[in-house]
């Protein structure tokens, strides 16, 4: 255990925690431009919060995990798909949809592997504001820092996981538990990221559209304020003299008396609307560019082909991939770890580079479309490749499984009938 190293990996991770705090707080809505918004003294003060970012992330999230990951092994064991499937479904319905989510806000999230309590297999999403990983020369992590704190208690601890033990220590490297030793035999950890080796914070969404998203913000509360600031709209008199006590009984009544040539016209200023929805609509346009999203409140021609909305959807589509395979690395790993836990708790013995990790994105698809495609490759491709790729199949191998044996009793029933 390298201390030194890790004292200046701790120094490392607290100079970067606030920018990934900032980017959590931008997630909920907690914007440089509403925290920094210039009041006026008695006007109207309102901050309009649209919060782009978090609809973007979200979205993200659905289109790419809204559907389960399947299993496939690649030799065709069917028995490992179904142990992979059981022993995981300890996890979260929610437990992929998370740790995305958490990845998209600050480009990395962890996964911390352990045993429970029960002898179960578990899996702990930790953010970018709570971890911290160290890579050896080959871009391989290790060590993991994770910081914590216990609910009443002010303390900030520490665990730092290696391939053998877990330590437990204050923030001042003081051990506060002696060390415990894992089964796992590497440090226990997935990271899911674009590029472990590299900051990618400048490809997340913040990174795209946060100073647009600021404009907007300001731009949209101004002209909010504007409006309502017509509400206190100064009444002005020219050539005339009103008493202050007659102006309750004039706005009771509703009449004006003035004398010959006074004029009476309201104070309003004169505000260009188009300019501030041109404004508007550029600054909104810009930010669903950069991130390659759609706005779906456009309108769609009732006759648009499924081929040409999925094509308005490709550049999301292709984001969508590249999360999918981010998160695919982290859980090879988790998949690495589980059979670890299989070998050493249940002996069991599979190998995690067996099993095909297949996403179907939650986009609109055309099962019509893939299922002429699939038949026209006739034997060119197998049968559960060929159903993983229809999103109303959510299990492959089990669907496969059913369809040979009712051909087998289709089978056999023919026989009978020819008897």
């Amino acid at each position: 255990m390298d201390k030194e190293l890790l004292k200046k990996a701790y120094k490392d991770f607290r100079s970067i925690r606030s920018k990934y705090k900032n980017m959590e707080d931008y997630y909920k809505g907690e914007t440089d431009a509403m925290r920094n918004y210039k009041m006026l003294t008695k006007r109207s003060n309102n901050r309009v919060s649209t919060n782009y970012i978090q609809n973007f992330i979200d979205e993200e999230v659905s289109y790419s995990v809204g559907n389960d990951a399947k299993y496939i092994s690649r030799s065709g064991d069917s028995n490992v798909a179904e142990e992979v499937k059981y022993y995981l479904s300890g996890l979260s319905q929610a437990h992929d949809i998370n740790l995305l989510e958490k990845m998209l806000i600050s480009s990395i999230s962890y996964e911390i592997y352990h045993v429970d309590k029960n002898g179960d297999f578990g899996a702990r999403i930790v953010s970018a504001t709570d971890g911290y990983v160290i890579l050896d020369d080959s871009g391989k992590v290790k060590y993991f820092l994770h910081q914590y704190t216990r609910q009443l208690d002010d303390t900030v601890y520490l665990d730092v996981y290696d391939e053998d033990f877990i330590y437990h220590y204050n923030n001042k490297f003081e051990e506060v538990k002696p060390k415990r030793k894992h089964i796992f035999g590497e440090v226990p950890v997935g990271v899911a990221t674009y590029n472990i080796e590299e900051d990618s914070r400048h490809k997340t969404i913040y990174g795209l559209i946060k100073n647009i998203q600021d404009s907007y913000e300001t731009n949209f509360s101004d002209i909010s304020n504007e409006i309502s600031d017509f509400r206190n709209a100064y009444l002005t008199f020219n050539g005339a003299q009103v008493d202050e006590e007659d102006l309750p009984r004039m706005k009771e009544l509703g009449i004006l008396q003035i004398g010959e040539g006074g004029e009476v016209k309201w104070l309003i200023k004169n505000v260009n609307d188009g300019f501030i929805q041109n404004t508007l609509s550029k600054l909104e346009e810009n930010m669903y560019n950069l991130t390659k999203h759609i706005n779906h409140n456009d309108k769609i021609l009732s006759a648009t082909s499924s081929l040409a909305i999925k094509a308005r959807l490709l550049g999301l589509q292709q984001k969508c991939k590249l999360n999918q395979k981010a998160l695919e690395d982290c859980i090879k790993m988790r998949l690495k770890m589980l059979f670890v836990y299989l070998k050493t708790v249940k002996n069991k013995d599979y190998d995690y580079r067996d099993i095909k990790v297949v996403f179907t994105a939650n986009l609109p698809s055309d099962d019509v479309l893939t299922a002429n495609m699939i038949s026209q490759l006739g034997d060119k491709i197998s049968l559960e490749t060929a159903l993983s790729q229809l999103s109303f199949v959510e299990n492959p191998r089990t669907e496969k499984d059913k369809i040979l044996e009712e051909r087998a009793e289709m089978g056999e029933s023919r026989l009978e009938k020819n008897e």
